[in-house]
């Protein structure tokens, strides 16, 4: 009975049988019965190319979110960058989602054929674009909802990195480094 956003931060749609044998649609039936309210894509969510990740986005019955990939060609965005929750209590909660650049060398190349990822100093631009953008909507609370993981391997593009160079997120759930952060 209580308020609650139900989030994922990547990497759903593989690695299971069950999920590997429907090339991840398992998982978005699991999470559509779930009532999951967002995902954010990891770079797992490529490994059966981005048509097939675009049928599972028709599939899904949340958004997913992804603020930083755009479309090569058209430089439009391929998903969502963010949605609003307006919660019982009437709170606004602004998430945006970011995934990891890495995928465009943690998946085979031809996967991510046609997009690109904003890395570096641009991750930071449109992580900041989102961030105002949701604060001038008039939201209370913003949540980056990403896959950017910790590791050094990831830098210049690991969430904190990006908490560092932006000013506004009131709270960072993060995926791909599987790291236990201890108080942070």
């Amino acid at each position: 009975g209580a308020s609650v956003l139900l989030l994922e931060a990547g990497d759903a749609t593989q690695g299971m049988s069950v999920v590997n044998l429907s090339q991840g649609k398992t998982a978005i039936e699991f999470m559509n019965a779930a009532a999951y309210d967002a995902m954010a894509p990891g770079n797992h969510e490529f490994d059966w190319g981005l048509d097939n990740l675009l049928q599972l986005r028709d599939v899904a019955q949340f958004p997913i979110l992804a603020a930083n990939i755009t479309d090569k060609v058209s430089g439009e965005p391929v998903f969502e960058a963010n949605k609003i929750f307006e919660m019982e209590n009437g709170m606004k909660v602004g998430v945006f989602g970011l995934d990891t650049p890495e995928a465009l060398t943690k998946t085979h190349p031809d996967k991510v054929k046609g997009i690109t990822f904003a890395m570096d100093a641009d991750l930071y631009a449109c992580a900041q674009a989102q961030i105002d953008a949701l604060k001038a909507a008039g939201c209370d609370l913003i949540v980056c909802l990403g896959h950017l993981g910790v590791s050094d391997e990831s830098a210049p593009n690991r969430s904190i990195d990006v908490i560092e160079n932006t000013k506004g997120i009131d709270l960072f759930i993060d995926g791909h480094s599987h790291t236990q952060i201890d108080g942070g």
